[in-house]
């Protein structure tokens, strides 16, 4: 068949330069449309525009073919350009269906060498959990100016989005601005921007300090619990007082119970046993000794599984039996011993907070989830005893939480003129100020009414934990400067105390993350820059102009 339109004689690079236009232009306007995920007028003038200079691309060849001798379709740069346009097609094609893979079924890999973008099995325990919704609500900027405040929503919606991954259908966050939406602003009485509130039911929880995992997966799971925590303070001995006098715990009681915790005062003697719905008990500092029938209250109480602080301070002056307050006992049964002469801190770091010999700073902590976020931040101790722990059974262990320096000893003569350590009878430092503990107990505890006798427990009956925490100081208690850690301590230990045994968000350690940064001189970064920017690129440059003379 002769064809009926001329012959045109154009340059065959022309022709060519229609075709990857087109194509340019055809793959811009499906990626927009795929990604926007709506086919815009943009997006849709692309492909057409483009489609018609590879159909005009068609057309021109098929003009531009030789008249006769030989067909179009069988020339060598016809099966070239068809190639190339299959290969390209074909690359789009995988490129397209992997992108729709991964937004129907997101995922990610992190080969961060702490797994900095992971989350810990805890929390994902805690996530899948779930059995109602929870939502978090970020109080922000949408699009802050400031750059501190900008990292910081950063953060959180990253935190946030590998939370919601775990468990899309329970868990949701969402970002307001609280100038645009002044009304939940004021019903979740956000106070700063960049507040974390988290929301389930009628109950909400706002996150304190910077939201991180360490942080968010506890407050999380104190969200969901079915019940408040009950912390009962042990008076009658002389004891730190809940409020009034110079010294009292008004300030720690107040934070425990945004924390969660139902806090009551217990009078043994008056109560003759403690109640079995209390959680956690608090001895904070007695002077005068507990008599037998407390200490088993005390040990019965343990030995349901729940949670026992003590603090008790030093006092050289006093027998063995008061320098234990009478606890001497119960201490023996979980293999403690409290040394009883003062912790003399002779490093001069407490200088800076105005602090004396006798109150030792601390800044190193032992690996438990008290002392979690820690780090090596300061708290101290006044007037304090060192404590040293060796568990008679197996099924007790023990955690050293709270350690002094080297420079600091326990001093047996605290009244003399100037502190000077002697070897033949002080102890030198580090010493543990605080350890913690726990034991495996039946889950048929003794009855707390002595009325009552107590059932014999089954060998099939699961086994519940009881903890035990002694600290050979209770002044920290009643120190609320956010300077340092003091009341973090406390907070902290009567909360996991308090936490069930099966509490995943309490062992969740937060991530050493390393600083790799490279340490360059002005001298080194003047090379390195000569290098990158200047021989490295003539280079490439030479070479190229070399191989094309070799081949001209």
């Amino acid at each position: 068949m002769k064809r009926l339109l001329p012959t045109l004689n154009l340059n065959s690079k022309i022709i060519a330069f229609l075709f990857w236009v087109g194509l340019g232009i055809t793959i811009a306007g499906l990626s927009a449309g795929i990604v926007a995920g709506t086919w815009s007028t943009v997006a849709l003038g692309l492909v057409i525009g483009g489609l018609v200079l590879i159909g005009l691309w068609l057309l021109l060849r098929w003009l531009n073919a030789p008249p006769a001798g030989s067909s179009w379709w069988q020339q060598r740069s016809t099966q070239a350009g068809t190639n190339a346009l299959l290969t390209t097609l074909a690359v789009f094609v995988i490129l397209g269906g992997l992108n729709f893979l991964a937004v129907r079924a997101p995922g990610q890999l992190d080969f961060t060498e702490i797994k900095q973008f992971t989350l810990a099995p805890q929390t994902k325990q805690v996530l899948k959990a779930l059995k109602q919704p929870v939502k978090a609500w970020v109080f922000s900027k949408l699009s802050p100016s400031e750059p501190e405040q900008q990292n910081l929503l950063a953060q959180q919606r990253s935190l946030l989005e590998l939370y919601k991954r775990q468990n899309p259908e329970k868990f949701s966050f969402e970002v307001i601005d609280p100038d645009a939406q002044p009304g939940l602003a004021q019903k979740y009485k956000v106070r700063t921007l960049g507040e974390l509130i988290l929301e389930t039911g009628d109950r909400t929880k706002t996150l304190e300090g910077t939201p991180t995992e360490t942080n968010l997966t506890p407050a999380l799971a104190s969200l969901l619990r079915d019940r408040k925590l009950n912390a009962y303070i042990i008076q009658g001995h002389g004891e730190t007082p809940p409020s009034g006098g110079k010294s009292n715990l008004s300030e720690a009681i107040t934070e425990l119970k945004k924390r969660d915790f139902n806090v009551n005062v217990l009078n043994l003697i008056e109560q003759k046993q403690i109640p079995d719905d209390a959680d956690v008990a608090i001895v904070a500092g007695p002077k005068r000794p507990f008599i037998a029938s407390e200490v088993k209250l005390l040990s019965d109480h343990l030995q349901r599984g729940k949670g026992l602080l003590l603090m008790l301070d030093p006092d050289p002056t006093q027998s063995p039996d008061r320098k234990e307050m009478g606890l001497g006992s119960l201490l023996k049964d979980w293999g403690v011993q409290l040394d009883g002469r003062l912790v003399v801190d002779a490093s001069g770091s407490g200088q800076m907070l105005g602090l004396g010999p006798a109150v030792p700073l601390v800044t190193q902590y032992g690996n438990h989830p008290i002392t979690k976020e820690f780090a090596q931040g300061p708290s101290f101790y006044p007037v304090a005893q060192a404590v040293t722990v060796k568990p008679p059974s197996p099924e007790q262990t023990a955690t050293d939480l709270i350690k002094t320096n080297p420079q600091s000893w326990a001093e047996s003569d605290p009244t003399q003129a100037k502190l000077q350590f002697d070897a033949a009878r002080d102890r030198q430092g580090p010493l543990t100020l605080g350890v913690a503990m726990t034991q495996k107990v039946t889950a048929n505890p003794p009855s707390p009414e002595p009325s009552k006798p107590a059932p014999t427990p089954s060998p099939n009956e699961p086994k519940r934990e009881a903890k035990l925490v002694v600290i050979g100081d209770s002044d920290f208690a009643t120190v609320n400067d956010p300077q340092v850690l003091d009341s973090d301590m406390f907070l902290n230990t009567v909360t996991w105390l308090g936490s069930e045994q099966n509490d995943p968000s309490l062992s969740i350690r937060p991530k050493d993350l390393k600083d790799r940064r490279i340490e360059m001189s002005q001298s080194q970064w003047r090379i390195l820059m000569l290098v990158g920017l200047g021989f490295l690129p003539l280079a490439a440059f030479g070479s190229a102009a070399y191989l094309w003379w070799k081949r001209r």
